[in-house]
């Protein structure tokens, strides 16, 4: 790990990813997409080196999410279990591939400690480190790691890669294949609306101090995409900006 010696720690409240692994299509559950913010808020963007063992604890995830400590040790290491077999696909659109990856390959978990260790699989690298020369985004994992529902932290994740405009337009074909959600689950674009974005906005708008409004865009008669508005910024962002965000190296 000595090729990271320069830069300053990580900013474990932030989880930064490339915009290729926000747009990326999974499914898993909430214990595990926390988990996987977690683990992400370890790794410096400018990382060069991301072989080595990252450790999360029970504590940490049970005061960042306000889950019991007891259940917390459950979730961790079934979350983190179910890293290890859930597919990630991300598309190149410039190359015309997709490609298939898992987040965990390895992890340790202390019974009596209540903490468990993990590495990265390789495949996933290219979207967590080394982001230099890369379109990449930071997530509030304070925020996002609060949300009760999977869809309503990835609907997050899409609106935050637009925070400097505070705009989001996104097809209702994108949306189904980053959630995948299959055409025939919610069909009609009323079903989708009542499962799917009415409860993902209001978690939104409940728990953080983002005001987030959409509207349905048509061709013809048919809903074909979604046009999301939301505040930009918290009121109080200035006050709790982390110096990280501004400084790279000591």
């Amino acid at each position: 790990m000595s090729r990271n010696k320069n830069l300053k720690l990580a900013n474990e409240n932030v989880a930064t990813q490339s915009n290729e692994l926000i747009e990326a299509s999974y499914k898993m559950s909430v214990p595990a997409k926390r988990v996987m913010l977690m683990l992400l808020g370890k790794i410096h963007p400018f990382q060069q080196d991301i072989s080595g063992k990252i450790r999360i604890e029970a504590k940490d995830y049970s005061d960042k999410t306000g889950v019991a400590l007891n259940h917390a040790y459950a979730d961790i290491k079934n979350g983190c279990r179910e890293l290890m077999r859930t597919i990630i696909k991300t598309k190149d659109n410039v190359r015309r591939t997709t490609s298939e990856c898992v987040v965990v390959h390895w992890m340790e978990y202390h019974e009596n400690e209540g903490w468990l260790e993990a590495t990265f699989t390789p495949w996933i690298a290219p979207f967590i480190h080394k982001l230099h020369d890369n379109g990449y985004k930071k997530i509030s994992i304070n925020e996002a790691i609060k949300f009760k529902r999977f869809h309503t932290i990835r609907l997050y994740e899409l609106l935050m890669q637009w925070k400097s405009t505070g705009q989001r337009y996104i097809s209702i074909e994108d949306l189904r294949r980053v959630f995948q959600i299959g055409e025939k689950q919610y069909p009609r674009f009323a079903d989708l609306k009542r499962w799917v974005l009415e409860p993902s906005v209001l978690e939104i708008n409940k728990n953080t101090e983002r005001n987030t409004k959409y509207k349905s865009v048509k061709t013809g008669r048919r809903v074909t995409s979604i046009s999301f508005s939301f505040s930009q910024e918290r009121k109080n962002e200035a006050i709790e900006k982390c110096p990280y965000t501004i400084e790279m190296f000591d």
